[in-house]
C-alpha cells in the first residue's frame, strides 16, 4: 500500500496536467476530449485526496488507541495481576452493546455478554438507549488531527456532558467515535461551525451586539466623558427532532458475535443523521421546525455579472465584502461541481487561484484561504443562485440535545426475521450575526 508521502506527490504530479489543459483551452471553452480529460484527472486527484485522508485517519486512530493502551497500563497498581484473557473496558462494553440489540430482538444472552452487562451496570431489556457523543476534549483532539485537511473538521464546544448513566457507560469509545466521524463526514456544515451540547432542550438563547459604530473619544483634564450605550439582542436557538429512519439489522447480525455490530449501526447512524442534518443547516427556512441554513443566514456580499459563470475578481470581491475583522480564520464553502469549476481560474497575474495542498495536513486553498466541499450547497452556476460562501463560518452555531437516543421497533420486521432500529436527535443552527455580516455569499446574476 502507498504511503501518505507516496500519495500526495502523486496528487501533486497531477496537477501541472491540469494547468496544461487549462492553458491549452485558454480563452476557449474545452474540447469534448479535453472535457473528458479534464474530468478524469480531476476524479483522479479527488480519489487521491480521499486515500490521503483514509490513511491519516487510520494513523490518528491507531496512535490514539495506543495512547489508550499505555494509559491503561500506567493506571494499574503496582502488584496487580496481568490477566492477559480479562477483556478490555473497551471489549466489555461492545460486548454489553452487542448483548443489548440481542436482548431486544428477543435472543437469549450468552454468559459472556451476562457478564458485561453485570460489569457496566446494563439492564439489557430497556428499549431505550441514549448515546452520548464527544465533550470539548474529545472531540477537541479530533478536530486538532482534522484541522487543516480538506476537508477540514473545526473545534466544538460542549456546554455539559451528558450523564453516562443514560447508557452512555456501555456504549465503547469506538463506537461513538466513528458515529461522530460518520456525522461530520456527512455533514460540510458541522465540520466548520460552532458546536454546543446542552442537556436540556429549552430555549438557548445567545446574545449579539454591534457596538462597531461606536469609539472612545479625547478628553480634557478634568472634563467628564460622554455616554455611549451599549444595544444588546438575542438569537436563540431551538431543538427540532430528527431521526435516522429505520434500520433493519437480520437476525443472523444479532445472532453472530464476530460480526462488528456496533460499527455497523455507529456508521449508519451517522451518515443518515449526518445527511439530514446538514441539508437543513445549509439551505433551512428558518421558518416552522427548520434551523435557519448557513447559507440562508448569510448576507449578499457580491453579485457575478454572468448568470453562468464566476470570474477572479468576483471572488476577490467577494473576500473583501467580509470585514477585516472577521477575515482571519475565514473560509469558503461551496458544492464539489463548482470547486471543479473554480480550479479553471486564474488570476490578473496568470495564476491558477486554487492551489494544491503540498505539505502533509496543508489544506488546498483559494487566494489562500481553505475551502469546505458541501454537497448540499448549488450544484451548478446557473442564474440567481449562490454559489460560494466565504466568511468565519465558525460564527454559525449548531445546537445539539444531549446525543442520539436508539430505539428498537417492536414486532415490525418479525415476518422478515429483522429488528427494526431507530435513532433520535434533537438540534438547530443559526447563524450569530449582531449586524456585522461575518458570512457573506456570491449571487449569480
Amino acid at each position: 500500500m502507498p504511503t501518505v508521502k507516496e500519495l500526495r506527490e502523486k496528487r501533486a504530479e497531477l496537477v501541472p496536467r491540469l494547468h496544461e489543459l487549462r492553458d491549452a483551452a485558454q480563452g476557449r471553452d474545452f474540447t469534448a476530449e479535453e472535457k473528458a480529460n479534464w474530468e478524469g484527472i480531476n476524479t483522479d486527484y479527488d480519489s487521491l485526496t480521499r486515500d490521503i485522508e483514509r490513511q491519516e485517519r487510520v494513523a490518528t486512530v491507531t496512535s490514539e488507541q495506543e495512547a489508550r493502551t499505555d494509559d491503561r497500563i500506567e493506571r494499574k497498581q503496582p502488584g496487580e495481576p496481568t490477566d492477559s484473557g480479562k477483556l478490555s473496558d473497551e471489549e466489555t462494553r461492545t460486548v454489553a452493546l452487542q448483548a443489548w440489540c440481542r436482548s431486544q430482538a428477543g435472543l437469549d444472552l450468552t454468559e459472556d455478554q451476562m457478564e458485561a452487562c453485570r460489569q457496566v451496570r446494563l439492564n439489557p431489556n430497556r428499549r431505550t438507549l441514549d448515546i452520548p457523543l464527544a465533550d470539548s476534549r474529545g472531540i477537541g483532539a479530533m478536530a486538532d488531527a482534522f484541522r487543516s485537511r480538506h476537508p477540514s473538521i473545526a473545534r466544538r464546544t460542549a456546554q455539559s456532558a451528558v450523564i453516562g448513566s443514560t447508557g452512555g457507560y456501555l456504549v465503547p469509545e469506538g463506537f461513538v467515535r466513528q458515529l461522530e466521524v460518520a456525522l461530520l463526514a456527512f455533514g460540510g456544515v458541522l465540520q466548520v461551525a460552532d458546536i454546543i451540547r446542552t442537556d436540556e432542550g429549552n430555549d438557548l438563547p445567545m446574545p449579539t451586539s454591534d457596538d462597531t459604530s461606536n469609539t472612545g473619544e479625547l478628553i480634557g483634564e478634568s472634563e467628564a466623558v460622554s455616554e455611549q450605550h451599549v444595544t444588546v439582542g438575542q438569537m436563540v436557538l431551538k431543538a427540532s427532532k430528527y431521526s435516522s429512519k429505520l434500520i433493519k439489522v437480520p437476525a443472523e447480525l444479532l445472532e453472530d458475535s464476530a460480526f462488528d455490530l456496533a460499527s455497523f449501526i455507529a456508521e449508519r447512524l451517522g451518515e443518515r443523521l449526518g445527511r439530514i442534518m446538514n441539508t437543513y443547516l445549509t439551505t433551512g427556512t428558518g421558518a416552522g421546525m427548520q434551523p435557519k441554513g448557513i447559507v440562508t443566514a448569510a448576507t449578499l456580499g457580491v453579485t457575478a455579472a454572468s448568470a453562468t459563470a464566476i470570474t477572479a475578481d468576483e471572488i476577490m470581491d467577494l473576500i473583501h465584502s467580509v470585514d477585516p475583522a472577521y477575515r482571519s480564520g475565514s473560509r469558503f464553502m461551496f458544492h464539489d461541481a463548482v470547486l471543479l469549476y473554480l480550479r479553471q481560474l486564474k488570476d490578473g497575474e496568470g495564476r491558477y487561484l486554487w492551489q494544491n495542498g503540498m505539505g502533509s495536513g496543508a489544506p488546498d486553498t483559494l487566494y489562500s484561504y481553505p475551502l469546505t466541499i458541501n454537497q448540499d450547497m448549488q450544484g451548478s452556476v446557473a442564474s440567481a443562485t449562490k454559489t460560494i460562501i466565504f466568511g468565519q463560518l465558525s460564527k454559525y452555531k449548531v445546537r445539539q440535545v444531549r446525543g442520539v437516543r436508539m430505539r428498537r421497533l417492536v414486532e415490525r420486521y418479525a415476518d422478515y426475521d429483522q429488528e427494526g432500529f431507530m435513532a433520535f436527535m434533537r438540534m438547530d443552527g443559526n447563524l450569530l450575526d449582531a449586524g456585522t455580516h461575518p458570512v457573506k455569499y456570491l449571487l449569480q446574476a
